[in-house]
């Protein structure tokens, strides 16, 4: 089977260079076509066995743009609690503590009232794991950037640091064997955008989640 990851389209904080976190900015209209533009991806294939979201807005969005009316929402599949940076510009961030921002993108730091990378990349890891384990075909997830790298951590070793930024709207695709110990994976696709200017996206070196 395979599992199929998809990050949410540009919301208007994610334009902002705003971080969200468990906040819930919209989709902005260019995160709008970037998901009806993804949809072929999904329309020219066979159904999925099962479809998740986070329960956050901007991936049920994004889901319901693949065109995907029956899917399952799982607050396990939430992006990162970012504590007191939630809502806070990135550029502020960097302004004020020089290099935390850059190290929390590595894995290596938690904001302060924030989720550290562990228990995210448990929950991630739980949810990844129940959602493979009830369906009979292949899966597809809606959710977040931290859900997808948390993903490649927790399937095939990625850690964040030895990961490129995410952008959004891209998908990310693993074979799952279910019949080899957990977590029996394969990365097969990464970053794959809807568009190519996607990628050329100004200061996706620092892309907000």
């Amino acid at each position: 089977m395979r599992l199929i990851l998809m990050r949410h389209g540009e919301t208007v904080w994610n334009a902002e260079r705003r971080l969200q976190g468990h906040a819930d900015a919209p989709l902005s209209p260019r995160g709008i076509e970037q998901a009806r533009r993804a949809a072929k991806f999904f329309a020219d294939g066979p159904a999925p066995g099962r479809v998740m979201s986070s329960d956050l807005s901007r991936a049920r969005h994004t889901a319901e743009l693949l065109g995907f009316t029956d899917f399952a929402t799982d607050e396990r599949l939430r992006e990162m609690d970012l504590g007191d940076w939630t809502g806070r510009w990135i550029e502020e961030i960097e302004a004020s503590d020089r290099g935390a921002y850059r190290d929390w993108r590595l894995g290596s730091y938690t904001p302060p009232g924030g989720e550290g990378w562990k228990p995210f990349r448990e929950r991630v890891g739980a949810a990844i794991d129940d959602a493979v384990n009830r369906s009979d075909g292949d899966v597809v997830i809606v959710a977040h950037e931290g859900v997808v790298r948390a993903a490649c951590d927790v399937l095939v070793g990625l850690t964040p640091s030895n990961l490129s930024p995410i952008a959004p709207a891209a998908i990310t695709i693993f074979d799952i064997n279910r019949a080899a110990q957990w977590p029996g994976a394969r990365l097969v696709a990464f970053n794959i955008t809807p568009s190519p200017d996607d990628l050329r996206t100004s200061g996706l070196d620092h892309a907000p989640v």
